[in-house]
């Protein structure tokens, strides 16, 4: 048994993980949808703000409109579907076959506008995600929308201040898929047991054989 992973197949045993291409990242999901984002709200990128940075940046003035957003939450559908692709061969291997595991999401992205102008922006881009066009973008990552939640006005006092602050929560749906070294089944052990009679047989099955008949 292969002791790496990273080479381990179903021909070794061992723990088998995936091999390239890899699905997009969380990374690749947040450029995407700020891209979209910058769009649709007309802001400038450098407004549009990614949340949770490890050193922020410095708050613009309580007279701009900007947002920030971030990805808060991946919520995975139980039991990814299993496609075996038979005959292909992956690169570096010989024994045909590997299998692909598809698995769905959804994404729940929050995005806070601030700012004099938050409630139209964030109406502009709450219309503009029903737009299909507006997906044409990021048909390299898959993502499709679910849901548009209701805008929330939720100020902030700042400074003795109150700053216009307005959320909203999108929700987007993407298949991820991912590559396993599981090749194609060239024999088995078979151990066949009749109800009736009680009568039992062992086949081989290697590559290439036809199966047996048997009749009991």
């Amino acid at each position: 048994m292969s002791g790496s992973a990273a080479t381990n197949t179903s021909a070794t045993g061992g723990y088998i993980v995936q091999r390239p291409p890899p699905p997009p990242t969380a990374d690749d999901f947040q450029v995407g949808v700020q891209g979209q984002l910058v769009a649709l709200s007309g802001l400038p990128g450098n407004l549009v703000r990614p949340q949770f940075q490890g050193t922020p940046p410095v708050q613009p003035p309580i007279d701009t409109t900007w947002a920030s957003f971030g990805l808060v939450m991946t919520e995975s559908d139980d039991y990814p579907y299993f496609l075996h692709v038979g005959s292909d061969t992956l690169a570096g291997e010989t024994n045909p076959g590997y299998t692909i595991i598809q698995r769905h999401m959804t994404l729940t992205v929050h995005v806070v506008f601030y700012g004099p102008e938050a409630e139209d922006v964030a109406g502009a881009v709450r219309d503009g995600l029903y737009i299909g066009q507006n997906y044409e973008p990021l048909l390299a990552l898959g993502l499709k929308l679910r849901t548009v939640h209701d805008l929330a006005r939720v100020p902030e006092l700042i400074n003795q201040q109150y700053l216009n602050r307005v959320d909203l929560r999108i929700e987007y749906r993407v298949m991820i898929e991912r590559v396993l070294p599981i090749f194609d089944l060239s024999g088995a052990d078979v151990h066949i047991t009749d109800g009736d009679s009680g009568t039992e047989v062992d086949v081989s099955l290697s590559e290439g054989m036809s199966p047996p008949t048997w009749e009991p």
